[in-house]
């Protein structure tokens, strides 16, 4: 019995070898069905003696005429134990439904003239607009007409299901059109093509005597608060100044202010002088902690009243306007 063993493990093994002396080839579609104009693989494997001279023929540009190479890619070679292993894989398509027959293709041949094929198969090509019963016992393909166009009327709840996503893009799409709006508004206003809008901006003068008008009838200064009873008033004359002239007094010091102002009141010495006493007051008071008299805090709220009101611009009244004549405001 042992003996009856080892002569079959033997022969199987020089049968094998013999195999493979005579080279062995394989070949496997990935699917056997696929739709017209589809792709699938078609895997080739060889296998023979390494010292053994052969050539492999590789597969050009179709399998038969109906099934077409779309891709060839490179070949992967192994050698182990003296057995070359060549693999490769195609691409391949038809373009014609039905059932193509692939015959046996030659892939080795060796030097004394032996070639090695695959095995024969078949590749079923469907096309997915016809309806195709096949046969079980013949193996035949029953092949039907498409089928007529069913009327699906519109309903308003298929929408409902979008609706979320409806609102959302119509928020987007507003956000996106208020968004360029005012950046081409923002863009014109900048570029100075859409003018600003106009604010009604009070006169210099008359909003220095609404202040100073304040600051008499508050008189803080009764309640000792003598430094911010005069910052009150130059701070008020200091601003009154800078937009009636142009000139930059908050920042400026006393002497600098009467500088700037030399030119435009050299024909009023009177209300140089008042303001110049008026802010040398006040530098006394904040800097020297001077406590000034009650006349000279009642005297210094009028010199700065009578300044204003003397040196404000010329505007036309409503009566004048009227008559077409333009009276000068000018309070001595």
């Amino acid at each position: 019995m042992v003996r009856t063993k080892y002569i079959l493990s033997l022969f199987l093994l020089a049968l094998n070898t013999l195999c493979f002396a005579q080279g062995r080839v394989e070949a496997q579609l990935d699917s056997m069905t696929i739709v017209i104009g589809g792709q699938v693989g078609f895997n080739v494997s060889a296998s023979y003696p390494e010292n053994m001279p052969v050539a492999y023929k590789q597969l050009s540009d179709s399998l038969t005429k109906d099934v077409e190479i779309v891709t060839a890619l490179p070949i992967d070679t192994t050698v182990q134990n003296g057995i070359v292993q060549l693999v490769q894989r195609y691409i391949v398509t038809s373009f014609d439904s039905g059932l193509h027959y692939i015959p046996p293709i030659e892939i080795l041949e060796f030097e004394d003239g032996h070639k090695v094929t695959t095995s024969d198969m078949a590749l079923n090509v469907v096309n997915p607009f016809q309806n195709i019963v096949v046969d079980e016992e013949t193996h035949t393909v029953e092949i039907f007409d498409v089928k007529d166009v069913k009327n699906t009327p519109f309903s308003f709840g298929e929408l409902l299901q979008y609706l979320p996503w409806i609102i959302i893009g119509l928020l987007l799409i507003a956000a996106v059109v208020a968004g360029i709006w005012y950046y081409r508004k923002y863009l014109a206003r900048k570029s100075g093509e859409e003018p600003a809008e106009v604010k009604n901006i009070e006169p210099c003068d008359v909003v220095a005597l609404r202040e100073l008008e304040q600051i008499r009838v508050e008189k803080i200064w009764q309640k000792n608060q003598f430094k911010e009873y005069y910052s009150s008033i130059t701070d008020t004359l200091r601003k009154y100044v800078s937009e009636r002239y142009g000139i930059s007094a908050m920042e400026s010091t006393t002497d600098e202010i009467m500088a700037d102002l030399r030119g435009a009141l050299s024909d009023d010495t009177q209300s140089r002088d008042r303001l110049k006493n008026i802010l040398e007051e006040a530098d006394f008071v904040k800097f020297a902690k001077h406590e000034p008299l009650p006349d000279e805090n009642d005297m210094a709220i009028k010199y700065a009243i009578d300044f204003v009101s003397k040196t404000r611009e010329e505007r036309a009244s409503n009566a004048g306007s009227e008559s077409g004549e333009k009276t000068v405001t000018n309070n001595e």
